[in-house]
Order: C-alpha cells, then sequence, then structure tokens
C-alpha cells in the first residue's frame, strides 16, 4: 500500500531540502568573490563535489604584502581531522599551484614563505579522510612582481658555491626548522630560467617518512620552512632530502633535539 504523504509532511520535506540547499549554496559561496576559484578547484584539487569553505582550515598571514619576494605564511589544518594532503594555491598568480603538502606523521600545520605576483588570495585547502575538501585562506595586498624579479642569489659570481647547503635544527617540542640555500627561479626574468625544488622530505633514521612537500616555483628564494613533528621522533633525530628540477638531490642529517 503506497502511503500519500499529508501537506504538512509535504510541507516539512519541502523546508528540509530548501535548508539544505541553503546550506549547500553558503558553503559553495566564495567568500574572496574570486573569477578563478572554479576553474583552480578543478586543476588543482581534481574538481571534487565535496568541498566547503572551513573557518577551522586557517591561513595566518600579514594583510599587505611588504616584500613581494617574502611573503611569510603559517597554514594550521590541526582543527580538522585526519588531514591527509594539503593544497595551497594562489587565485591570481602566474604560477597559481604552490605546493602539495602532506603531513604524515607530522602536525597539519606549516610555516613557510612564498613569492606574491599581485593583490590575491591564497587558499589552504585539506583533504580529510573522509573525501571532503575543506577550504580556506586569506587576501593579502600586494604591489605585486615577486614572481618576475631575478633571485639575489644571481647578485654573487660564486652563488653556486652554496648551492643546497641546508641548515637545520629540532627542538625537544618537536618543532623543526630548516632551510635551504637555492633561487628558486620562476623562468620569467630575463636570463634566468626555471630552476627550483621541486620536492622536500622528512624522513626518521629509518627512512620512515614523516611528511613530504611537493613544491612549485612560487616558493620564496631559499625556502624556510617550520614543521612540528612527535616529540620522541625529534629527540632521535630526523634526514631531510630534497631534490630539485635539474637533478640536484640534498640529504641531510638533523641532529636530535637535546
Amino acid at each position: 500500500m503506497t502511503r500519500i504523504p499529508t501537506p504538512a509532511a509535504g510541507l516539512a520535506g519541502t523546508a528540509s531540502a530548501t535548508a539544505a540547499a541553503t546550506t549547500a549554496r553558503a558553503d559553495h559561496s566564495d567568500p574572496f568573490d574570486s573569477g578563478m576559484w572554479d576553474f583552480h578547484r578543478a586543476e588543482h584539487l581534481g574538481d571534487p563535489t565535496d568541498w566547503r569553505f572551513d573557518p577551522d582550515v586557517r591561513l595566518i598571514s600579514p594583510g599587505e604584502a611588504d616584500d613581494a619576494r617574502h611573503l611569510p605564511l603559517m597554514l594550521d589544518a590541526t582543527r580538522v581531522e585526519g588531514v591527509e594532503r594539503i593544497v595551497v594555491t594562489a587565485d591570481y598568480s602566474p604560477f597559481p599551484w604552490v605546493m602539495t603538502f602532506t603531513p604524515g606523521r607530522a602536525v597539519a600545520r606549516l610555516g613557510f614563505g612564498m613569492k606574491i605576483d599581485q593583490g590575491t588570495a591564497v587558499r589552504v585547502s585539506a583533504l580529510g579522510t573522509d573525501g571532503t575538501w575543506r577550504i580556506g585562506g586569506a587576501f593579502i595586498r600586494a604591489a605585486g612582481g615577486g614572481c618576475g624579479v631575478p633571485a639575489k642569489a644571481h647578485e654573487r659570481p660564486d652563488w653556486q658555491s652554496t648551492l643546497g647547503q641546508t641548515r637545520a635544527r629540532l627542538w625537544p617540542d618537536g618543532r623543526l626548522r630548516l632551510r635551504i640555500t637555492h633561487p628558486m627561479d620562476t623562468g620569467l626574468a630575463d636570463g634566468a630560467p626555471q630552476f627550483f625544488l621541486t620536492e622536500i622530505a622528512v624522513a626518521d633514521l629509518d627512512g620512515a617518512p614523516f611528511a613530504d612537500l611537493e613544491i612549485g616555483v612560487p616558493l620564496e628564494e631559499d625556502p624556510s620552512l617550520a614543521l612540528d613533528l612527535p616529540p620522541e621522533m625529534a629527540r632521535a633525530g630526523v634526514r631531510v632530502t630534497a631534490r630539485d628540477n635539474m637533478g640536484l638531490v640534498i640529504d641531510h642529517l638533523v641532529p636530535g633535539a637535546a
């Protein structure tokens, strides 16, 4: 026997559907009103259907870039359970993909610096184990030009002598700070073809990975990074490896925290 819903039930169902649709629209309304977001979401996140803007994904940043070649940022997705991957993009940049961060056993938080070419929304998209992308970010004002100027390294005739030099330190609470000397050339400056790090990986002394970063050319010259590892692992020491697009391999052992 088929049950015919009463008008009241029908109205309730319609109201619920309308509320759900309204919520979905609200989740998908771009807080930055950018003309590039739909394209970049398809290009760099795989055009997912399950995504929403979420204040639990944060990007700590200055409101304006004083130096377009060095914009200090801190992404934080620690409020999202089970983060598998984090993608950083800049809407209005000649190179919109900045990096992909796979936290692994590290905390879903990362300090880094990037070049900025003009005022733009910088977005942090975190993929959880439930398959949902949660997006946060910030709009940063800038005079621009950070991607088109030559690296300062080229002002020195001997810049290649320090190429790949790595400095790193571990703290007892698990904080890892590292810096790798590299020009990170975008290819937009005359006479300087693309020359940049493509990957940085952190592993324990047995080779088991902690965290991995795939890197694009917008990362700043001589990249500096801050990660948080499990304190017990930090006391043992870690190995940092990196590669660039010209075949250079960097292997650096970081002693355990005292």
